[in-house]
């Protein structure tokens, strides 16, 4: 019986078995090498991570840099004078590392240690912020957050030895 006068019954043989299964084979091996090629061509390498990452250190900076001044102009001598600007410094610095926990997976990537010391600097300064404290215990506060980024970074910071761990 030819192909063209065939009922519709299809009959399934070992060898059509055989057939569709090393096509199917075939297809899903070339689709999974296609993906791992064009997968590992486009992710991105170590010098962008890096990059990014500096960029995410230097953003959360920027963010965190006008709380100092404006908690300092607040809470010269340890008692809130002015309300919104104590308001305003703590907002700042929540922001900024609310933006830097956003980067976690990355930014511990590349520096895992560097990213833990960095949090804990940050919730030290938010807990100092919180109480208030004296201008110069959230000052030396301040600035260990400061360093603790520069660190991130992978620049050195102030009197810090960028490469403990």
């Amino acid at each position: 019986m030819s192909a063209w006068q065939n009922d519709g019954d299809t009959e399934f043989t070992p060898r059509l078995i055989a057939v569709v299964a090393i096509v199917a084979i075939l297809a899903i091996s070339m689709g999974f090498a296609s993906g791992m090629y064009f997968g590992r061509s486009s992710s991105p390498n170590l010098q962008t991570l890096a990059d990014q990452a500096r960029s995410t250190v230097k953003a959360v900076t920027v963010e965190l840099a006008p709380a100092k001044p404006l908690y300092v102009k607040a809470v010269p001598a340890g008692t809130v004078e002015n309300v919104s600007a104590y308001a305003d410094a703590q907002a700042r610095i929540i922001r900024a590392r609310s933006n830097l926990t956003n980067s976690r997976t990355s930014l511990t990537a590349l520096a895992p240690g560097s990213y833990g010391r960095t949090i804990a600097a940050f919730d030290a300064l938010i807990s100092a912020a919180g109480k208030p404290v004296e201008a110069a215990v959230f000052d030396r506060l301040f600035q260990t957050t400061l360093d603790e980024l520069a660190v991130l970074s992978g620049s050195s910071g102030r009197g810090r030895n960028p490469r403990r761990t």
